[in-house]
C-alpha cells in the first residue's frame, strides 16, 4: 500500500500545484482553479482529498430533483439553495456537498456558506463510507445545520 503525499488523504491522487491546508487559503486556491478542472477537492483535518467529479446519471438526477423541489419550496427571502460548487466550512476544513441550503444575505463575493441549514449528499460508491462517517461528524457539528440528508441514487432511500 502506498503512502499519500504530504497534505493529501489516502483518497487522493497526485498533488495539483500547491494545495493549501488552511481553510480560508484553501477556499481562495480552489476558487482560482479553472472551471473545467477535472477534479473535486475537499479539505478535512489538514488533508486535501482529490476525487473525479464525473457522476452517474442517477446521481445527477437525484441531485437535480432535490434542487428542483427546494427551488419551489424554499423561502428565497430567507434561504438560498444551490449545488456542489459552493463550499461549506466545517470545524476541520471545507467540504462541497451535492446540495446546500444556506441562510440568505451573505455577500456575493463569499466563497463558502455562512450558515448552512440543510446539507445533502447523494451516495457514490467511492464516497459512501465518508458520507456516513467523517462527513456526518463534520456537518452535524456545524451549529446552523438543522438537517444532514444522505440519499441513495440506485433506490428510493434516504437517511437523516
Amino acid at each position: 500500500m502506498s503512502v499519500p503525499a504530504p497534505g493529501l488523504s489516502d483518497l487522493s491522487q497526485e498533488p495539483f500545484g500547491d494545495m493549501p491546508t488552511e481553510p480560508e487559503a484553501f477556499l481562495r486556491w480552489r476558487a482560482n482553479l479553472d472551471r473545467h478542472h477535472p477534479y473535486k477537492y475537499e479539505l478535512s483535518e489538514g488533508k486535501v482529498s482529490c476525487m473525479m467529479i464525473h457522476v452517474s446519471r442517477a446521481h445527477w438526477r437525484v441531485t437535480a430533483n432535490i434542487l428542483g423541489e427546494l427551488f419551489q419550496k424554499v423561502d428565497r427571502t430567507h434561504f438560498e439553495a444551490g449545488p456542489a460548487e459552493f463550499g461549506v466550512r466545517t470545524g476541520v476544513g471545507v467540504r462541497y456537498p451535492d446540495v446546500i441550503v444556506d441562510r440568505a444575505g451573505a455577500g456575493l463575493e463569499t466563497l463558502a456558506c455562512e450558515a448552512p441549514v440543510l446539507i445533502v449528499e447523494v451516495l457514490s460508491p467511492s464516497t459512501a463510507g465518508l458520507d456516513f462517517t467523517a462527513k456526518l461528524q463534520e456537518y452535524t457539528a456545524i451549529e446552523s445545520v438543522q438537517t444532514y440528508l444522505i440519499c441513495a441514487q440506485e433506490e428510493p432511500c434516504a437517511w437523516v
